[in-house]
Parts: C-alpha cells; sequence; structure tokens
C-alpha cells in the first residue's frame, strides 16, 4: 500500500466470491465431510449443551481451551488451517470470553489467514473488538454478540503487510438502549443483548434463554452462509409434524392431541411462511364446523355444531432436524364468541353513559377479513371502527351521519351475504347454515374486530 504519511492500513470493502478453498467450489455432488468448527474458551471444559446442539446441526466439533492465552494459544490458533483439512476444506471459530477478544484480534491482522482457510468466526461477550470501521480480511464471515451496560475495548493498531505496528485502545459502554437484540453500526455484523456475559451458556447461572435463542438462530444463519450448507427447513417441518418428531412433549401433543382430533371439515389456508435459519412461522386461515372434541383449541369444551373461522400465527423452532419448540397465537375471544360461550354484548353500562358498552369481538368476519385481500383485487376489510372515536372523525370528513353509515354497512353486509348465497347455489354447494347467535350476537354481527 502506498505510504499516505500515517502508514495506516485498514480494510473498509472486500472481495467475498468464491475461491479454490471455498465449499461452493466443487459440485455439490463431490463427497463432502462435515464442517469443521472449533469451539474455544477460558475454561479447560465447556458447556455440553453447546457442544452437542452444533453436533446435532451436522457439524464436526472440537474444543479448545485458551489456557493463558499466551504463545502456545497462538500457535495453536495458526496451525488450524493445517490440520486434518482437505485442499477445498474451511474450518470455522466460535469463541467466547477473553477467547473472543484474542481471535477477534488474531484474524483482524492482515496476515494471520493467509491460506484462507478459515471462513467463520463468531464471538461472543469479548472485552474487546477491532477497530469498528475496518472489514476483516480473506473473506471471513464475522459475528460478534455484545452485552449491553458493559465496557468493551475498541482496538486500534497500525498494519502494513507482514508488519504490524502499535495497538492503540479506547474504552466504549455499550448503550442499553439497543441492548434487545439489536444491530450495531459497525463495519462487520454486530448484535447486542440485554444481557451479561455468559448469557449463551446453559450451565453458567448468567444464562439467559431469550439472549441464548436469539444468537443462536444468529450464529447458526452465519456459520451455514459461511460454508454453504443449505437447509430446506420447509422439507424437515413438514416432515417432522406428518411424523411428529421432536421433543417428547411435542411429539405427545401432535399425536395424541393435534392430528386425530381435528374433524374432517377442517380447512388450513396458508396465507403467508417466513422462514429463518432455524424457525419457521406461519400465518394461517383456520375454518371448521366444531363436531367433535377438540383438545387443542376447546379443551374441555363438547361439540357445540357450530362453525369457527379465524386466523393463527404458528412458530415452529427445529434444532438438529427435529422439532424443538412451537408457538401458537389467534384470537381465543373470537373463537368463544363463534361456539356461543362468550357474549359480546357483556360489559356492563357505564354509570355516565345510558347506553350499553360491547366487547371488541365479534367471531368469524375477523378471520374472513383477511382472506377478503386475497380473493379479491382490494386490500381487505379494515377494522378500525372498533375504535370508538374513528367513525366520529370520518363522519366529520364525508359530511355523513352515524345512522347513514349504519345503513351503509348493513347494506353492504347484506349485498356481500346475498352474492354469496348466489355463488353456492351456482356452484352447486349446500346453503351454508345460520350461526345459532344469542339475540345479542345477533343485533351486532355486523360488527368488526381486530385480531390479539
Amino acid at each position: 500500500m502506498p505510504n499516505r504519511g500515517n502508514g495506516n492500513v485498514g480494510i473498509i470493502s472486500s472481495n467475498l466470491g468464491p475461491n479454490h478453498n471455498d465449499p461452493g467450489f466443487l459440485s455439490s455432488d463431490f463427497p463432502h465431510s462435515a464442517p469443521k468448527l472449533y469451539i474455544t474458551a477460558e475454561s479447560d471444559e465447556f458447556d455440553l449443551v453447546t457442544l452437542s446442539e452444533w453436533k446435532d446441526e451436522g457439524f464436526n466439533v472440537e474444543y479448545i481451551p485458551m489456557g493463558d492465552g499466551g504463545n502456545e494459544y497462538r500457535m495453536k490458533l495458526e496451525s488450524l488451517s493445517r490440520t486434518n483439512l482437505g485442499p477445498c476444506e474451511t474450518y470455522g471459530i466460535i469463541a467466547y470470553g477473553d477467547a473472543a477478544s484474542f481471535c477477534l484480534e488474531h484474524f483482524h491482522i492482515l496476515d494471520n489467514n493467509p491460506e484462507f482457510k478459515l471462513c467463520c468466526l463468531i464471538a461472543y461477550y469479548p472485552t474487546r473488538i477491532p477497530d469498528t470501521r475496518t472489514k476483516f480480511p480473506g473473506g471471513i464471515h464475522v459475528l460478534v454478540h455484545l452485552t449491553t451496560g458493559e465496557e468493551v475495548g475498541i482496538v486500534k493498531q497500525t498494519q502494513m503487510v507482514g508488519i504490524q505496528g502499535k495497538k492503540r485502545t479506547v474504552n466504549r459502554k455499550i448503550d442499553r438502549g439497543i441492548g434487545a437484540g439489536g444491530t450495531m453500526q459497525v463495519s462487520y455484523p454486530s448484535y447486542t443483548y440485554n444481557a451479561v456475559p455468559g448469557f449463551a451458556e446453559h450451565d453458567l447461572d448468567e444464562f439467559d434463554r431469550v439472549s441464548a435463542e436469539l444468537s443462536w438462530s444468529r450464529s447458526l444463519a452465519t456459520a451455514r452462509r459461511a460454508f454453504r450448507r443449505d437447509v430446506d427447513l420447509e422439507k424437515v417441518l413438514e416432515q417432522n409434524i406428518e411424523r411428529a418428531i421432536g421433543s417428547e412433549e411435542l411429539q405427545r401433543f401432535y399425536s395424541e392431541f393435534f392430528i386425530d382430533k381435528n374433524p374432517q371439515s377442517i380447512k388450513l389456508t396458508l396465507l403467508s411462511r417466513t422462514i429463518g435459519s432455524d424457525r419457521v412461522v406461519d400465518e394461517l386461515h383456520v375454518a371448521f364446523k366444531h363436531t367433535q372434541d377438540m383438545p387443542w383449541i376447546l379443551p374441555g369444551v363438547p361439540s357445540t355444531n357450530k362453525k369457527v373461522e379465524i386466523l393463527v400465527v404458528s412458530i415452529v423452532t427445529l434444532r438438529g432436524g427435529k422439532l424443538y419448540h412451537e408457538h401458537i397465537y389467534w384470537d381465543q375471544a373470537s373463537v368463544l364468541v363463534q361456539v356461543g360461550l362468550l357474549d359480546p354484548k357483556a360489559v356492563p353500562r357505564n354509570a355516565s353513559d345510558s347506553g350499553v358498552k360491547r366487547l371488541p369481538v365479534i367471531g368469524r368476519r375477523a378471520a374472513r377479513s383477511v382472506l377478503v385481500g386475497y380473493d379479491e383485487s382490494d386490500e381487505g376489510e379494515a377494522t378500525n371502527e372498533l375504535i370508538p372515536e374513528w367513525d366520529d372523525e370520518a363522519d366529520d370528513d364525508v359530511g355523513s351521519t352515524a345512522g347513514e353509515g349504519d345503513k351503509r354497512n348493513d347494506a353492504k353486509t347484506k349485498e356481500t351475504e346475498e352474492d354469496e348465497n348466489k355463488k353456492k347455489k351456482r356452484d352447486g354447494l349446500e346453503k351454508e347454515e345460520p350461526e345459532q347467535s344469542t339475540p345479542s350476537q345477533e343485533k351486532h354481527e355486523d360488527a368488526k374486530v381486530d385480531g390479539d
């Protein structure tokens, strides 16, 4: 590099294209060994759960204790590129604490990854990080997990080819305001967590599940990207659900309370799907007639023979190719209204108001409002009128009265129902049975609700 007056060299951009050491250089049909992953920390032994989780994801895992962190540790790091690696194989490092600081500084130097064998470096709660304005050399995929409220040293070092100058360290405190797993605006990917060092190690008192799972998803994505190991998570998910493969509780839930506990009338429509490194998020429209016990949604409730339509959000996490946990969310108030177990006109009179308040729940129209946007060219039906002040502003804008608005809504509802009946007759379908509602429900069947 030409001398610009201060002799400093920093990598501000880099070409991450493939070379002969990249796993993607060879055909996918070429036999590959499991990607080599070294995990390193200060102690002689490390969290067995973490080691097992990486092994379950298909990595060849080996633990390296840092020891005193001197020349012996440095020589060990430098020897990794020559240990049991083929000509087209690479390796990754996941480091914790002081070992993370050591590895970040070591591999930030231009000459310390000469054969481009290190493809991935993931650091958990280091106490020092390299100059945040410069990237890492050699196409290394770097990820740093930091904890808020802790002080971290930012190391700046003069670099020239073959020569490393003096280090200068500036201490900075990580802002607590960005401690919810947020990104930091630096030249290499970094995230902050509202936790303390040790949050990702299951065998420590500092272990924090929320921060650990967030960081795990990001680390797994980085490692797969570095080794070019794509996983068809959709296919894995479908296989798991069909065979009920997973943890003991999930397996029991699917086999005993879900798969064979749904009526034949149930219909699931997938509206959207978001896929991450280890989880799949689905948005679904679910419709069924409650003709049998359904313990997963109406536990302990005998069949009511009522029709139900709801929106469901499912978040499924997979570990090692198996179901790890699943979170499912839906509007249970809407379900209870539709089966006749909840009267939406149940709020008592207000002493200062002669009218009767209404619960902001209605039933199947809450789910159908989303489907409208998928069947038609519009964007679906809004439910803003559940906000008491919403109609007041709309009436001021269009110069209409509430009564006129009600008439328009009633006409629209009637017109929609007539169109649906005509379509069913035309298609030779049976006319849908009317909902068996209480009088108070019938009066308010045209209201709308936001899904919680």
